[in-house]
């Protein structure tokens, strides 16, 4: 039998029986795993706190080839993240962020890249003001890591240009009217191949140069600073983005978009 020792990110907690729970959480070094924590809603065993949501802790398991669960042997809570499970909207954040991460097959060896996005991801969410933008630089990065990145530099049925040269070395948007990202063909589509599929979602230019901008960049100090217009649709064109590739709706969004889109 196997015996493993790493940090891991609780990514989803269930009730087991009376006073256990069933922790599925992603790892820094081997993928996630699924295990049984045994006195996870006992007061008493001081377990309380590692079955959390968002919590990172120090796991040492043993886990046999055939079993569908790994035993969890020790437990040891690392970082917690309080403000998360405090404040509404950052726990509506860091819940999208989790189904996310649930819906992905994540192999051993790129473990520690999705584990490092998450983790640095948690982290920010904790301090910051609001979560809008952070969540955008998280579903960038973790379109990378899937390699499903969306073509952004010609349109995907005509193959023409959507950039044209304005001062220096900055690109413009060639038109002045909307494009759309479209989830079925990976890409943008520019206004003269704009389609009515349910597949693609329309981006102003100023959304697409923000989008452009910070998915080259893949960080927050972008030249090009987002409106909130901007962040709404990319929302949305990335919603539908995920729920194309995934097969299904994530039942985390509703909510999340519900609270960010308030005004």
């Amino acid at each position: 039998m196997k015996i493993i020792e790493t940090a891991g990110i609780v990514l989803k907690t269930m009730d087991f029986k009376e006073k256990d729970s069933i922790l599925t959480f992603l790892t820094h070094d081997a993928g996630k795993k699924a295990g049984i924590l045994h006195g996870g809603k006992s007061v008493r065993s001081g377990n309380a706190a590692k079955v959390e949501l968002f919590v990172i802790n120090h796991f040492e398991y043993s886990e046999k080839p055939s079993a569908e669960m790994v035993r969890i042997r020790k437990c040891e809570l690392l970082e917690s993240f309080p403000p998360l499970r405090k404040n509404y909207a950052k726990f509506l954040h860091a819940s999208y962020f989790s189904e996310l991460l649930l819906q992905c097959e994540i192999p051993a060896v790129e473990s520690q890249e999705y584990f490092d996005l998450l983790k640095d991801t948690l982290a920010q969410l904790s301090t910051a003001k609001t979560g809008i933008e952070i969540k955008f630089n998280f579903e960038l990065q973790l379109l990378n890591l899937l390699g499903i990145q969306p073509n952004l530099e010609t349109c995907v049925q005509c193959e023409g240009e959507l950039w044209q040269k304005q001062s220096g070395r900055n690109l413009s948007p060639k038109f002045k009217v909307p494009y759309q990202l479209d989830a079925g063909l990976g890409g943008i589509r520019c206004p003269k191949c704009c389609s009515s599929n349910s597949s693609a979602v329309y981006l102003h230019p100023g959304s697409l140069a923000f989008f452009r901008e910070r998915h080259t960049s893949l960080h927050a100090s972008s030249a090009i600073r987002p409106t909130h217009n901007n962040l709404k649709e990319l929302d949305q064109a990335i919603f539908v983005y995920f729920r194309h590739y995934f097969g299904r709706d994530l039942k985390s969004h509703a909510l999340l978009k519900e609270n960010s889109w308030k005004n």
